[in-house]
């Protein structure tokens, strides 16, 4: 009969254990020095090696034969536990037998002692879904076995147990594996099996097995049988994803800003029968990719891709800027979260490519940065293709270029009103007053303004130095003209508005606030130590 490959390949001692190097060591020294422990618990997601490594050390510690800390596997004992025929060792799933009846039966069997091994030993799996009764009733016991006993506990959320279930535990924390682990253990797998698989295919399943060896097992699984090399696109076929072509030509579209481009990809996309999620989670690792691109440079080594791959994804990292690649990140894993709950998910994928496309908002203050680091972009652009851009003045003289001195702000003029009209500083209040309740957004910068006068027509409104923001964006057509629509409306007649600068009135006490410090640093280190520099 045939067995799946994760079953196959589940080790039998802890030589055969891919990482868990810590764990392992210590597991062994316990068993060479007979230190064993009444209660291990161990911790971890899904298949990273916690239930193989609790059987290992159940026939290592009744093991009548050990080899170096592992079991013989030859012996009585390794080979009644092996086939699960000892009485010695009890194998529970808390998930199916949570109640505090079943703990209890299991306890009863406590007191009798081992038939033919060392030890006896209870392994019970996923033992947070234990109930608060069953917990109780395995306590007494687990705080004080007899001393043939051994639990071992595991479980993928340690969190979901009593404290005082914990404190009663040599506590193992299982690890995820990392993609070089899964992709080299998969390419031993698929040699021993006499089948052929190319680099690019392992290491997207070791992807898409986010650290679990048995599912990286199940998915090589669905991929061999064919006696064909197993290639990246035979992957893709299984788990249903998108190739690597057409998540660039996706990237492309998004990296242009070209919509039209993006929502065609979707629309094929959807055509052939692909799950958005699954798109989506793609999509995101592509972008994490060309963020490795960006960050660790041409030449430089990146996970998850190799040799021409490397070089595309460089390619295509260059056009992106770092702000924008982090903001259509960002998006992408939004939507993908948002696709669990939404009744159209293609709907969510359509709005996060338009997003991802479309110019962001001024007002936003990341959208802000991105678009000083696009114009960076293209400034650098523009010099490596040889176009002049205007530099500083060169200084002469081996001196510093002195600054002109800033002209004086003119007074303020006011052209006579005829008579029965309204003064313009009360036309400009009431503008004021009726911008506060209609456009908000324009009465705030335009407060920040001192008033400037009216002369021949033009209401001026003066920005002190260190906000030009306020005045270039008053300075817009569209906000011109909804306050000049306003101006019109409070004083009767046609206006225009003007924003300028107001530079700093002098201050005519600064040359003698300047001679008092000099007076007191005198006073207080001497004339000696004091040194004006002009």
């Amino acid at each position: 009969m045939y067995q799946a490959l994760y079953r196959v390949w589940r080790p039998k001692t802890f030589s055969d254990m891919v990482g868990q190097e810590a764990i392992v060591r210590t597991l062994r020294n316990q068993v060479m020095t007979g230190r064993i422990a009444h209660a291990y618990l161990f911790c971890g997601s899904r298949g990273t090696g916690k239930t193989s490594a609790a059987r290992i050390l159940t026939r290592a510690i009744n093991c009548l034969n050990p080899q170096n800390g592992d079991p013989c596997g030859e012996c009585a004992s390794c080979q009644m536990i092996e086939s699960g025929t000892s009485f010695d060792v009890y194998e529970m799933d808390a998930a199916s037998n949570s109640r505090v009846e079943e703990i209890r039966e299991l306890l009863e069997k406590v007191d009798y002692p081992p038939q033919f091994g060392k030890y006896k030993v209870y392994i019970i799996d996923e033992v947070h879904m234990l109930s608060n009764a069953a917990f109780n009733a395995l306590l007494k016991t687990l705080e004080e076995p007899p001393e043939y006993m051994v639990f071992i506990l595991a479980t993928t959320e340690p969190q979901k147990l009593p404290s005082t279930i914990l404190s009663r535990c040599q506590r193992y924390d299982f690890g995820r594996y990392s993609e070089d682990q899964i992709a080299g253990h998969l390419a031993h797998v698929v040699t021993e099996s006499g089948e052929k698989a190319e680099p690019e295919a392992l290491n997207l399943i070791a992807r898409a097995a986010e650290g679990g060896m048995r599912d990286a097992l199940s998915i090589l699984d669905m991929c061999m049988g064919g006696g064909e090399t197993i290639t990246e696109e035979h992957v893709r076929a299984a788990l249903g994803t998108a190739d690597r072509a057409f998540l660039f030509s996706f990237a492309d579209a998004l990296a242009h800003k070209d919509a039209a481009e993006a929502l065609k990809r979707i629309d094929e996309l959807m055509r052939g029968g692909r799950d958005v999620q699954v798109f989506l989670k793609d999509v995101s690792a592509h972008l994490r990719l060309l963020m490795a691109a960006m960050l660790c440079g041409p030449g430089e080594a990146m996970p998850g891709a190799s040799g021409e791959n490397m070089r595309r994804y460089a390619d295509q990292a260059k056009q992106f800027s770092q702000q924008r690649l982090l903001r259509v990140l960002d998006l992408c894993m939004k939507a993908e979260a948002d696709t669990r709950w939404a009744a159209s998910a293609r709907s969510v994928l359509e709005i996060f490519a338009l997003r991802a496309c479309d110019q962001p908002e001024d007002k936003d203050i990341e959208a802000l940065l991105e678009r000083v680091t696009e114009l960076e972009r293209e400034l650098a652009e523009l010099k490596a293709t040889g176009v002049r851009v205007a530099a500083a003045p060169a200084e002469t003289g081996g001196q510093a270029p002195r600054k002109a001195a800033a002209p004086r702000p003119a007074p303020i003029v006011e052209t006579p009103v005829p008579d029965g009209g309204k003064a313009p500083k009360d036309v400009w209040n009431d503008a004021l007053k009726m911008l506060k309740k209609t456009e908000p957004s324009i009465y705030g910068p335009l407060s920040r303004a001192k008033y400037g006068g009216y002369q021949d027509g033009v209401y001026k409104a003066l920005f002190m130095p260190g906000e030009e923001i306020f005045q270039n964006m008053l300075s817009n057509e569209k906000h011109k003209a909804k306050i000049e629509a306003v101006l019109n409306q409070s004083g009767g007649v046609n206006a225009r508005f003007e924003a300028a600068s107001q530079l700093p009135p002098p201050d005519p006490d600064a040359g003698k606030r300047q001679e008092q410090s000099l007076s007191s640093l005198i006073d207080v280190f001497g004339r000696d130590k004091v040194q004006i520099d002009e």
